[in-house]
């Protein structure tokens, strides 16, 4: 038997598709206080939004004849024709926010001098109020009325980082808005709203991570993105939006994570906080029921757009300066509890993770070599203080740029073997052998069959050993048999980097140390291997100065 739902269920069916969590909320009555002009915005939590989520701002407010209508199912101010939806500018629009809150907590809210309130979808009280400027939602007992939505919510931790997150991912995109967050009577974090996006990073990510990442300003995309020293073990910290509206997008995170690729090791991800501007009729923000996710007409521009400015961006980023301090350096410690911002526990602390802080000024003078140390480091000396260099991470960048500079102009450098080599192989990399011969061949590989499960190396790559050959061969043909079309060259270049580079362990000359040195300092992205390891640690020489009390 079919039947018409009974309204209450009917809305709680509804708010179940814009509300999964107390955050969800939270980021309504943000971007409503937002529509309305706030220059301030002061949220508070309480028992992770389940007890309390309190949202007070000073924009224009609700006019009186309009406050119950605000909580009706797809009552909006902001769209009024089908037209509309072609051009939203709000981030709101839909009319459904309030009224899915409404239905499923006790909610409370005075605008100028009215006040209204709601339980569970039902008006309980209306009135007057103290007047005052802006709107005051209070959003109590959430979900109390749906157990099964609470039973599905995180801990009260997590669900409270997640509404922390939220709230700083605003912040973020809208520096010239005050924001305060508070969260069971403690302040969380406050922004200045003065503006500048660089002090409201300070406020949200710490002055330690705030002032190493790097400002762009475009006519297409402007924000903040991290050098590689700084990164995170997940990618919680790629923030994106689209004229001012934070968006989900798969395919936007990867054109950012493209342009780290051979600048951060495997599992770690940078700092990103990116604003699109797209015209509002090329862009449909109307596909998804949160409007978390936007469509775009032409998305290949956009994404075009991102790893311009985020190329344009790494390419000025500058090597990790080492700051000498008494003890062990300490994890950045960040006020972004919701953001995720600390290390796993238990992982071992990563290089990104101590208390290490980008150069602001340009790259280094020429490097002076000074001598090896330890098992494969150089020592150099520079302007700006003491250079340690990883010599194989070094060289493999050296080389990891000369290969994919070779690749792209289609110039192949091969030397002959005085002994060709006969390599066994398994049924996968005979078939690999066949598939990517022309790509091998473009390295530097000549191969002729040599048996049914054999290839012999008539010539190999100008930059490898002859006696390692093989073996580049071998690992080359696992990579480009286990990678994605638009990364398997890049990958196979930086394992054949790898193979060619000198050893960590290998002695070198005074000559070829400063051929080194001299050769890392006029790559591009030398700051890190292909793999993403750091090439080198500064010393500067305030910091040995500061260090043993010298005053020159």
């Amino acid at each position: 038997m079919i039947r018409v739902l009974a309204a209450e269920l009917a809305d709680a069916i509804a708010a179940g598709e814009v509300l999964e969590r107390p955050a969800a909320a939270v980021k309504e009555l943000v971007e409503n206080a937002l529509d309305a002009g706030a220059g301030r915005v002061s949220v508070e939590i309480r028992g992770s939004g389940k007890i309390l989520i309190r949202v007070a701002d000073d924009g224009a407010g609700i006019p009186p004849d309009d406050l119950d209508l605000a909580f009706v199912r797809h009552a909006t101010s902001k769209i009024s024709a089908l037209a509309d939806l072609g051009r939203i500018q709000t981030l709101g629009f839909r009319g459904e926010a309030l009224a899915s809150i409404a239905a499923v907590s006790d909610l409370e809210c005075r605008s100028g001098s009215c006040r209204v309130q709601i339980r569970f979808g039902q008006t309980l009280a209306r009135g007057v109020c103290p007047p005052a400027g802006g709107t005051v939602m209070e959003v109590r007992d959430l979900f109390s009325n749906t157990p099964a939505r609470l039973k599905f919510l995180k801990t009260d931790a997590t669900e409270a980082g997640l509404c922390q997150r939220t709230v700083q991912t605003y912040a973020l995109f809208y520096p010239g808005v005050r924001f305060e967050l508070s969260i069971d009577g403690r302040v969380a974090f406050r922004t200045l709203g003065t503006g500048g996006r660089a002090q409201a990073a300070t406020a949200v990510l710490g002055p330690r991570v705030a002032k190493d990442l790097i400002g762009v300003e475009g006519s297409e995309v402007s924000g903040l993105v991290s050098p590689p020293s700084i990164n995170r073990g997940n990618r919680d910290a790629i923030l994106l939006a689209v004229n001012h509206r934070p968006i989900v997008s798969r395919a936007l995170s990867f054109a950012v994570e493209e342009c780290y690729s051979g600048l951060l090791e495997r599992g770690r991800h940078p700092i990103v906080a990116l604003d699109l501007k797209v015209d509002e009729a090329e862009v449909d923000v109307n596909v998804h029921p949160t409007k978390r996710e936007v469509r775009f007409q032409s998305e290949g521009a956009v994404f075009g757009a991102v790893q311009r400015t985020v190329l344009a961006a790494l390419g000025s980023s500058a090597p990790p300066r080492m700051l000498v301090a008494m003890g062990t350096p300490a994890p950045v410690a960040s006020a972004a509890r919701g953001w995720g911002m600390a290390s796993s526990a238990g992982a071992p602390p990563q290089a990104s993770d101590l208390d290490l802080q980008s150069a602001l000024d340009q790259p280094p003078s020429r490097l002076r070599a000074v001598g090896q140390i330890g098992v494969g480091y150089l020592v150099a000396e520079s302007a700006e203080g003491l250079m340690v260099v990883d010599q194989h991470a070094a060289h493999e960048r050296v080389l990891y740029n000369r290969i994919v500079a070779r690749l792209q102009a289609g110039a192949v450098a091969s030397q002959p073997l005085l002994l060709t080599e006969v390599v066994e192989l398994d049924p996968l990399q005979m078939a690999g052998c066949d598939q990517y011969r022309n790509e091998l061949k473009d390295f530097g590989f000549v191969l002729e069959p040599f048996g049914p499960q054999s290839v012999r190396i008539e010539s190999a790559p100008a930059d490898v050993p002859p006696a390692r050959a093989a073996a580049a061969l071998e690992e080359m043909l696992a990579v480009m048999g286990r990678s994605e079309a638009p990364k398997r060259l890049e990958q196979a270049a930086a394992t054949l980097a790898c193979h060619a580079a000198v050893r960590f362990g290998d002695q070198l000359d005074q000559s070829e140390q400063s051929r080194l040195l001299m050769e890392l300092e006029s790559t591009d992205l030398s700051i890190t291997c292909p793999h993403g390891r750091p090439t080198r640690l500064l010393l500067d020489w305030q910091d040995l100065r500061r260090h043993f009390r010298r005053t020159y």
